[in-house]
């Protein structure tokens, strides 16, 4: 195991450049050490920013983990054993410095985990945003923000997001699906429903939940909203059973359990075909 305490590095570069620019160049000249480079600040007039990038080799089935505070997190599946990373640490406050905050890496043959390490108690001061891509069928384990969106796509292993204050978005996935977050929407396409029992469970609570399913799905959906609406074609059984606000029903043979919960949102869900 190679634990590493990696600190981001001031390399000249005023102005702005799009972070996947920056990313494809720096990566075509770094291999695992990682690399960094300065975006804005010192005069440029905008905010004290760096951008760090690396390579980690990871077997197809490995896990994946992110646990950042205060900071979006983006992950791409793609067909390669490795992962990229693109870190981006940005000032929040004017007397804020991004170098004060490191990217703490964990790398294995079948495990990644990254984390966002602040200096003392002060966690408020920097942003810092991830984006990844992994293998496909890579297991997400902890994707874990505090304040921030997550954004996934093109993953076929399973994924737990979570969030406080932010939107959760899992778009063509087909793995076990975990999406939860306090103040925040949350909406997950799926291309195929992972084998029972597996689960997909979306919980909010103050935050709207839009899922699609792929077509002739086998699954039993509950749904549960105390101050929303519930939109979808399909017919549900609702509960009588006083304080039970579960409304129910039975796609195909059944057998997956999808759950979705939330206390003042609505929840719609449609076929995959219904948004073409």
């Amino acid at each position: 195991m190679k634990r590493i305490a990696l600190a981001v590095m001031a390399v000249g570069l005023v102005g702005l450049v799009t972070p996947d620019v920056q990313a494809s160049r720096c990566l075509a000249q770094d291999d695992l050490a990682g690399r960094s480079l300065r975006l804005g600040g010192a005069g440029g007039g905008a905010p004290e920013a760096r951008l760090w990038v690396a390579r980690y080799p990871l077997v197809p089935a490995g896990s994946v983990s992110v646990e950042n505070i205060q900071g979006d997190i983006e992950v791409e599946g793609w067909d390669r054993a490795e992962v990229q990373v693109a870190v981006i640490k940005k000032a929040a406050g004017p007397a804020a410095n991004p170098d004060d905050v490191h990217i703490d890496v964990e790398s294995r043959e079948r495990r990644l985990v990254l984390r966002t390490v602040y200096p003392g108690q002060s966690d408020a001061s920097v942003r810092v945003d991830y984006r990844l891509r992994v293998p496909r069928q890579v297991r997400l384990e902890r994707l874990r923000t505090v304040d921030g969106s997550i954004k996934v796509k093109q993953i076929e292993g399973s994924v737990d997001a979570r969030t406080l204050n932010g939107n959760i978005e899992q778009m063509n996935v087909s793995g076990s699906v975990v999406a939860r977050a306090i103040n925040g929407n949350i909406a997950v396409s799926l291309r195929a429903l992972p084998e029972a029992p597996a689960r997909v469970q979306l919980d909010t609570v103050n935050g709207h939940l839009f899922l699609s399913l792929p077509s002739q799905a086998n699954a039993d959906l509950q749904l549960s909203t105390v101050a929303g609406r519930v939109d979808s074609r399909y017919t549900f059984t609702v509960s009588d059973v006083p304080g039970d606000t579960t409304w129910r029903t039975r796609l195909g043979r059944g057998g997956t359990v999808v759950r979705l919960r939330t206390i003042r949102g609505d929840i719609r869900v449609t076929e995959n075909e219904e948004l073409l």
